[in-house]
């Protein structure tokens, strides 16, 4: 680990996120949290306006999809005022309309939660020059095979985030294109970590790799298996941050995180450690 990885800062304005759900969903509060998290050391704020949330035991249901006028009117207040305050920003959406409006305020990142944005998707991130990050998923509510593991979950994943960067690459896209294994999408636990502990793979793909582990499930299910009570998303900063440092230590080069601050304090440190060995 030389260089600390980059840090986007979430801002969900949306009512039904795992985490946050409800709290930025007001134009006012998701202003003010544009502010804080710049204040805090954000490199990049990733604004959603609908949740992604898998559907399983942790999430029920999961997400429950929103029309795109609706998903506009949720992030565009965020938007405006991180345009004013010249951040940079990420639109975390799967919708060719509303990232067209947030690259129009300003967004310099598509986060495009799958392997295969649509067509229309990627022409216009191609044509506005902006940056994309894709992640390994799958259908709502389908997972990978759970004794999948080895070569054979390598190419799943990380073979499939190639091959979706490779499609990137033909439609056009020349901007940064990142790749996120996707914690906790498609995948058991165990697979999670398998992929996690592999990123010096995917790091060497010259593509920086992607990392959002803040607040998951993942966290309560360690907890879980090591004897330990399951913690609720707002108890779980410790776990976010052991994670963190791994993937930074294991080559990530962004890190999508609630807690911006002690993040960034984190990796740091882990980093000033390993330099005193």
């Amino acid at each position: 680990m030389s260089a600390l990885p980059e840090i986007w800062g979430v801002l969900n304005t949306t009512p039904d996120s795992f985490s946050d759900g409800g709290r930025y969903l007001e134009a006012d509060s998701a202003r003010d949290r544009v502010r804080e998290l710049l204040a805090l050391g954000a490199d990049v704020i990733d604004i959603g306006g609908e949740s992604t949330r898998p559907p399983g035991r942790n999430y029920g249901r999961g997400f429950e999809p929103i029309a795109p006028e609706e998903e506009i009117r949720r992030v565009r207040p965020a938007l405006d005022v991180a345009a004013e305050l010249g951040a940079r920003t990420s639109i975390d959406t799967t919708k060719p309309e509303v990232a067209e409006v947030a690259l129009d305020l300003g967004a310099r990142v598509v986060n495009y939660v799958g392997l295969e944005p649509p067509l229309p998707l990627l022409t216009l991130v191609a044509s506005r020059g902006a940056d994309l990050v894709l992640m390994h998923n799958r259908g709502r509510g389908e997972a990978v095979d759970p004794e999948l593991e080895g070569d054979a979950l390598f190419d799943e994943v990380f073979g499939g985030l190639m091959r979706g960067a490779e499609r990137a690459r033909a439609a056009g896209v020349s901007g940064t294109i990142y790749l996120d294994i996707g914690i906790g999408f498609a995948k058991t636990t165990a697979q999670s970590l398998e992929c996690l502990e592999n990123l010096p793979a995917l790091a060497r793909s010259g593509h920086p790799v992607y990392v959002g582990a803040s607040r998951k499930s993942l966290i309560a299910d360690l907890e879980e298996r090591e004897g330990a009570p399951r913690s609720t998303p707002d108890r779980r900063l410790g776990g976010s941050l052991a994670i963190a440092m791994r993937a930074a230590e294991l080559g990530a080069h962004a890190l999508r995180v609630h807690d911006v601050a002690e993040t960034r304090q984190a990796v740091l440190i882990a980093r000033a450690l390993r330099r005193a060995r």
